[in-house]
């Protein structure tokens, strides 16, 4: 069995992809934003006070050794790469489902938590849903130097996990699959229903595998003739402020959702 792999999509592609009834969305993140996160990392694990404030783990269900929450300031340098990505998945799934939404409405985003995920040999994250929000994500932004010849060994076998990512949908049959598995590559970015099932198998190589993932939260919004937001949803709990300078390119008009 092989694993799905996005490692010659080209930088800066978006590709929609359908491995069970839940759609999902890949997309090749810039690599200025890969150096800024990396970056941004770096400088807080040297730091023993930002990393007791940021330490998020008790909050998540990783066998992992770090997970930090990431700074609003530093989110707010990728917002545009996150709406454009967001607002696509949002479009693609209502085309799909011959829908669109009202008149004079559009979709305003709350990011309601992002946080860095630092792995290391025999390290995991058990099967698991992301709750209190509609899409989740992983973005990948550094693999262990010794990391291709731990797979190029794992591939012998006749099923190779080692370090990837798997997610499930459903129960199996003859007719269609309920799992899909992926190897990452630096740059890949994943965006995928909150409650998709997934886990993150443990790899075995010297270094450590970084990632960050994203809790988002959609909500549909009444717009006026100036393309202001006339009223917003309040009634969730918000984490991040809603993104501003969201456009209503992605705003499909005449029937209700």
């Amino acid at each position: 069995m092989g694993a799905v792999n996005f490692q010659n999509a080209p930088e800066g592609s978006v590709t929609p992809f359908f491995p069970f009834g839940p759609m999902m969305m890949h997309a090749k993140m810039p690599s200025s934003m890969v150096r800024s996160l990396n970056k941004y990392t770096n400088k807080i694990i040297k730091d023993k006070e930002k990393i007791k404030k940021l330490d998020h783990s008790d909050k998540l269900v990783g066998k992992l050794k770090q997970e930090l929450l990431i700074e609003e300031k530093e989110l707010n340098r990728h917002m545009d790469f996150f709406n454009t990505i967001i607002g696509n998945f949002v479009q693609t799934e209502l085309s799909r489902h011959f829908t669109k939404l009202a008149d004079s409405t559009g979709i305003s985003l709350n990011y309601k938590a992002a946080w860095i995920v630092r792995q290391f040999a025999g390290e995991f994250n058990p099967v698991h849903i992301h709750t209190s929000c509609d899409l989740s994500c992983v973005g990948y932004l550094k693999l262990p130097e010794k990391i291709n010849e731990e797979w190029e060994e794992d591939y012998k076998d006749h099923h190779p996990c080692k370090g990837h990512i798997e997610f499930i949908h459903g129960s199996s049959g003859k007719m269609h699959q309920h799992t899909t598995l992926i190897r990452p590559t630096v740059g890949d970015f994943f965006l995928f229903p909150a409650d998709l099932m997934h886990t993150v198998y443990p790899f075995y190589s010297d270094g450590e595998r970084r990632s960050f993932s994203m809790n988002i939260q959609i909500d549909q919004q009444k717009i006026n003739e100036k393309g202001e937001v006339e009223s917003l949803d309040n009634s969730r709990e918000h984490g991040y402020s809603i993104s501003s300078g969201w456009k209503l390119d992605w705003m499909l008009p005449t029937k209700k959702i």
